[in-house]
């Protein structure tokens, strides 16, 4: 006997302890991966979070230089009254003395500076080498619809301008402006507007210092999220806005993360990015002094690049230990398993018929020295049942014969010939429940006018019941032979049968003699079922008596009398054994005497052997199936006259 590798006991026990712990394996490192990238999230999230804010600083302090000083001067104008040329003087100081202001103006309203002139602008820039001034009132330029001057017109507070390029779109600029007031008999009157501008230069000089990992960026956008700073230049140079490009790329990511950030809110997203075409982080805080948000982006894969790395080795390194332990596994269990396979080819040899095969001995205490144990005893007893089998297989065989030999006996003294009269039709069936039985029917002339047929059921059944049987029909036919009276000839046959009857067998017994030319009927009935006749003006009934003598072989002394009947031509007369009417069904339901009748009254114009079959038919069909409990017996007599 040869095992393949795939049923080997061993792979498959190797197999299943390895597919468990890789699936354990996998759990865990699936786990450990989604840990590790959660707290790595959380640790970047802060580290960046305070690059965020160190970043927001340095620009709200560059901010706030240029917001003091515009605040201070408009306090100046609203408390004094300075000259031109003082306001000149101070005006150059303030671009002269801070090189992050690019240029401050002061917008009068009309007729607020000088009773004479109604319009007046003094400006002054930082020129690089020092600074400049002038009078934009001089300059054919209307202040008063400058979108600086109307907003401040309204504003109460100062307020910082969307970014936006000089006159000669070469420098990005940011404007901070407020508003000053003017003392008049106890109301404030507005006095004009302050405006300080600062070039963006040094923002994106902020941003371009900002380094996560190997490309990760910053970018600021504004309150209306146009770009600010950006590592690509030309997205802040052409007023590009984020908004903008979730619109272009129809993204719901870029476009939720647009309206957080304008919406000043503080966060973190993953999305796609179109500038790197790849999955990042973004991380946005606002900066609340002019509505500005900053937001940071890393790329996703360089985020988590060491962990992936350390993963993949942890990986590298299950499969090849998984591929060790199966090894070794398979090793040992094979070895562990070795006294299992002698003893699967033993016993596969015994399977095929070799019950001598020798079974490897085990003394081992584990479950396999027991497992060789109980086969050695299966072996011994194996053999000793198939011995055993053998021989009741060989007598069971030979009891078999016999009884069929029996059965063809027992066929042969029933009579099968049926006569052909014209004054009668006569059938019989006898089914019996086992091989033989113990009912018995039988028919034949006394003389040339004088038929006698008779129906027995003898007690129990088997090889006793059918000898017993045999014997009742050989003193029915001896004794015809010396008494001419049924009455007599049951007498003489019950003490035949009493004589030595040790066994306390019995036999109902029910015997008829017809007067062939007349039709006239006599009969006997030793405890045996009441026949049913058939007559033109009574259909079919049951032919009962008063007196109920025993069956034949019960007491020696019994009585035994004879009646008289004469059939009509048409009339039918019905012998059977209590086989017929006692027939039960699986729910124990008796086939009943009033069945019967009913059977018969429905086939009263059949021939005789179809009485037989219709009645055969119906016990089949009441007892559906269920096994034979008692041997069947009918006879049937059609007297045509």
């Amino acid at each position: 006997m040869r095992f393949k590798i795939k049923e080997s006991f061993a792979l498959k026990l190797s197999l299943y302890i390895i597919t468990a712990v890789v699936i354990i394996f996998i759990i865990v490192l699936i786990h450990n991966y989604r840990l590790s990238k959660r707290l790595i999230l959380e640790n970047n999230t802060q580290h960046i979070r305070a690059l965020e804010e160190a970043t927001l600083n340095r620009i709200d302090i560059f901010l706030s230089v240029t917001q003091r000083s515009t605040d201070d001067l408009s306090a100046f104008l609203e408390y004094s009254d300075p000259s031109e040329n003082e306001l000149q003087s101070m005006l150059k100081g303030l671009t002269g003395s801070f090189n992050i202001n690019h240029g401050v103006t002061v917008f009068f309203a009309p007729y607020k500076f000088d009773k004479s002139k109604k319009f007046f602008a003094p400006t002054s820039w930082n020129t690089g080498n020092g600074s400049d001034y002038c009078d934009l009132a001089n300059q054919d330029f209307d202040y008063l619809q400058n979108d600086v001057y109307k907003e401040g017109a309204k504003q109460l507070k100062g307020f910082w301008s969307e970014p936006y390029f000089d006159k000669d779109k070469k420098t990005l600029l940011l404007s901070y402006s407020k508003a000053f007031y003017e003392l008049k008999n106890g109301k404030k009157e507005f006095g004009g507007v302050v405006s300080c501008d600062i070039p963006l230069e040094w923002i994106e000089e902020f941003i371009s210092e900002i380094k996560i990992f190997d490309s990760g960026y910053a970018y600021i956008i504004s309150p209306n999220s146009t770009f600010i700073a950006h590592p690509n230049k030309d997205y802040y140079r052409q007023g590009q806005s984020l908004f903008a490009l979730s619109e272009k790329y129809n993204d719901e990511a870029v476009r939720k993360i647009s309206q957080e950030m304008i919406s000043g809110k503080t966060g973190y997203s993953r999305y796609f990015s179109h500038n790197k075409a790849e999955m990042c982080y973004i991380y946005y805080q606002p900066l609340k002094k002019v509505g500005w948000s900053l937001g940071i982006v890393v790329p996703e894969n360089e985020l988590f690049s060491r962990l992936d790395s350390v993963t993949l080795d942890l990986f590298v390194i299950g499969i090849i230990g998984y591929l060790m332990t199966l090894v070794m596994t398979i090793f040992l269990s094979r070895r562990a398993t070795m006294p299992l396979r002698s003893l699967a080819r033993a016993t596969y040899k015994i399977g095929q018929g070799d019950f001598n095969a020798a079974i490897p001995k085990n003394t081992s205490l584990d479950e396999i020295g027991l497992l060789s144990s109980s086969f050695v005893s299966m072996q011994s007893n194996l053999i000793k049942y198939v011995k055993n089998l053998k021989e009741s297989t060989a007598a069971r065989e030979k009891i078999e014969q016999e009884l069929n030999i029996a059965r063809e006996i027992q066929e042969s003294i029933i009579p099968h010939n049926f006569p052909k009269a014209k004054e009668f039709d006569l059938y019989a069936k006898l089914i019996p429940a086992r091989e033989v039985g113990g009912d018995l029917y039988d028919f034949f002339f006394i003389d040339e006018t004088h038929l006698c047929f008779a129906v027995g059921d003898v007690s129990g059944k088997g090889v006793g019941a059918a000898l017993f049987m045999a014997i009742t029909k050989t003193l029915l036919r001896a004794k015809t032979g010396m008494h001419t009276n049924p009455g007599e000839v049951i007498s003489a046959m019950n003490k035949e049968l009493c004589m030595e009857n040790d066994s306390a067998m019995f036999v109902t017994f029910f015997l008829c003699i017809l007067d062939v030319r007349t039709g006239e009927i006599e009969y006997c009935n030793a405890g045996h079922n009441p026949p049913i006749i058939n007559t033109a003006n009574k259909g079919f009934c049951y032919l009962r008596s008063e007196q109920k003598p025993p069956p034949l072989g019960v007491m020696d002394d019994a009585l035994y009398t004879s009646n008289k009947l004469k059939l009509l031509s048409g009339d039918i007369f019905f012998l059977y054994t209590d086989g017929v009417t006692e027939a039960t069904n699986k729910d124990d339901i008796e086939f009943s005497e009033e069945k019967l009748l009913t059977v018969l009254s429905d086939n009263a114009d059949s021939s005789v052997t179809g009485i037989i079959s219709q009645v055969r038919t119906a016990v089949a069909c009441h007892v559906s199936g269920a096994d034979q409990s008692d041997d069947i017996t009918m006879l049937v007599l059609k007297y045509n006259g």
